[in-house]
């Protein structure tokens, strides 16, 4: 998100896909559509037969997330609270939450058997691992979510540019 932002506001790139919060003078934003987490986990996992799998469940798991500084880790730890208090608690002894740097690690790192983790719908594809190594499974009632955005500067001088993206995203997203 840092280096997008910066592209913005150099004029390198006239728009770009966030989650929101996302806060920047002389810059615009429309959300576009929910996108749901869905917590990605091995098949042999005891919550991998569940249906769904509450927040609160994930206490005593090694939860693998993204490392300090991705706005992706802090949209997780907002949506599932005790995730923060786990790490909190942790500090001292051995730490039950470790990181990657990028969402296609923590993929990796949960098909090695080192935790599961929460994913971002649209980046739980699981194609490459093949049958019988990981399986994703939605949260229970709260479900877990993030709103998708377009940014563009005040100033972009072409609004039905920005218009033609917008609506092709919205529609993109309705028809998965």
């Amino acid at each position: 998100t840092a280096v997008l932002r910066q592209k913005l506001r150099r004029s390198e790139l006239d728009a770009i896909v966030i989650a929101l919060p996302f806060n920047e003078p002389d810059v615009v934003t429309k959300p576009l559509y929910q996108e749901s987490f869905v917590v990605v986990l091995p098949c042999s996992h005891p919550l991998s037969s569940l249906p769904s799998i509450s927040t609160e469940q994930l206490d005593n798991e090694r939860v693998l997330l993204l490392g300090e500084g991705h706005c992706f880790r802090d949209q997780i730890l907002e949506a599932c609270p005790n995730l923060r208090r786990s790490l909190d608690r942790q500090k001292q002894s051995l730490q039950s939450v470790i990181e990657g740097s990028s969402l296609e690690t923590l993929k990796h790192m949960v098909a090695s058997g080192l935790g599961i983790t929460i994913l971002p719908e649209s980046a739980a594809h699981l194609g490459t691992y093949g049958n019988n190594t990981l399986i994703t499974k939605p949260f229970t009632n709260s479900d877990p979510k993030r709103t998708v955005a377009l940014a563009w500067r005040a100033s972009f001088p072409r609004p039905q540019a920005i218009d033609a993206i917008s609506n092709a995203m919205q529609q993109a997203h309705h028809d998965e």
